[in-house]
């Protein structure tokens, strides 16, 4: 039986927190980014708080949490959530989550379960995200586990190995949840959709059984929605660029994502957990060929994701600009539509051409339009 070392990618033990958190104290980096969330903060204070936490779980609840309540009261309207009788507190589960927005959704959903008495899970990200050692503590001491993204076609499969034991190592021999999003990288174009590969790549650790496998792991999806989708403008030119073939993604671009996520307003945000995939929904799926069987469990967690997503005026707005009719026009008023035009007019401001601009404002609309779509298209 192979033995693995996840020293390398996993969090924080509470052993290391006192060392990675005096590094913390003195990056002046850190002082920026806490400033960032929370310009008011007596900063002499706060640090004389984090010098009482031990833990990880400790710092979550007294630092994060209080940090993410300022970032929603500062860029948002509301947050709300639901699904929680969906799950146990003496259970462990694997979370599949749509993704908007970088570190935003982990980190709420973090503050649901943490303002309900739930432990909070491991949360995996992209390697592409750990440019320098504070970024690494920072995520490390919030329960993040590295996702090692690069290299050959053989460094992928041993990766995926590699992850894949690990993630059966927190659910069944630390007995933590796992949140994991449902493919790599953020949706830029509004369609949530699971990568069959992630899905894959949880079974690689089992016993071959797809029944036994998956039911074991118990699969919860969840599904996070903003009325205002982080990072709108930026997400719109990346798919605009990829469109032509010339997209490249810039050296910090992560991190300035990272940033606007933070500051860009929000309006309403919203975060259902969804019921978890059911035995007989497994055992539907174990039935199909092998390939088949991977694309119909993932259609049953993008169901639920897509019927949980809740639909904002935003996205009923763009989904009767895209279809040139009024289907949804109950859900908002003719100066609402006006506001957001305008709003959505800024992402094409710079095209050099019509037809540049165009296109982008096309990406821009679908990106808020696909949701409504996607809740249409599975009735």
């Amino acid at each position: 039986m192979t033995t693995f070392d996840f020293s390398s990618i996993e969090p924080y033990g509470n052993d290391e927190v006192p060392k990675a958190l005096e590094r913390l104290a003195h990056n002046p980096m850190y002082a920026r980014l806490v400033k960032t969330m929370n310009p008011k903060i007596d900063f002499g204070s706060f640090m004389a708080m984090m010098e009482c936490i031990t833990t990880c779980d400790e710092l979550q609840y007294m630092v994060m949490r209080p940090l993410i309540h300022q970032i929603v009261q500062r860029s948002a309207t509301s947050f709300t959530y639901d699904g929680l009788e969906n799950i146990s507190k003496d259970q462990s589960y694997l979370f599949v989550s749509n993704h908007r927005a970088i570190t935003l959704d982990a980190g709420l959903f973090d503050v649901a379960l943490i303002s309900n008495g739930f432990k909070t899970p491991e949360i995996g990200f992209g390697n592409n995200l750990m440019k320098n050692d504070f970024i690494i503590d920072l995520f490390r001491l919030n329960k993040m586990f590295t996702i090692i993204r690069d290299g050959s076609r053989r460094d992928f499969y041993n990766n995926s190995v590699f992850l894949s034991n690990y993630i059966h190592h927190v659910l069944f021999e630390k007995h933590s949840s796992v949140w994991i999003a449902q493919r790599n990288g953020r949706t830029k174009n509004g369609d949530d959709r699971t990568d069959q590969g992630l899905l894959k790549m949880f079974s690689m650790a089992g016993t071959g059984d797809f029944e036994d496998d998956f039911n074991k792991l118990r699969i919860v999806p969840v599904a996070i929605s903003y009325e205002y989708e982080p990072c709108d403008f930026m997400k719109s030119i990346a798919e605009y660029t990829a469109s032509t073939g010339i997209y490249e993604k810039t050296p910090h671009e992560d991190v300035l994502s990272m940033m606007m996520d933070i500051s860009q307003k929000k309006g309403d945000i919203h975060l259902s957990i969804c019921k978890p995939i059911t035995p007989e929904e497994v055992g539907e799926c174990a039935r199909l060929v092998k390939n088949e069987r991977f694309a119909a469990l993932a259609g049953i967690i993008d169901k639920r994701i897509h019927k949980s997503y809740k639909l904002h005026r935003t996205n009923y707005i763009c989904a009767d600009l895209v279809s040139e009719n009024a289907e949804f026009v109950d859900y908002y008023t003719t100066a609402q539509m006006e506001e957001f035009i305008k709003y959505a007019e800024h992402s094409s401001l710079k095209c050099p051409s019509e037809a540049a601009k165009e296109k982008l404002t096309e990406i821009f609309l679908g990106m808020y339009a696909k949701p409504v779509f996607n809740q249409m298209n599975d009735d």
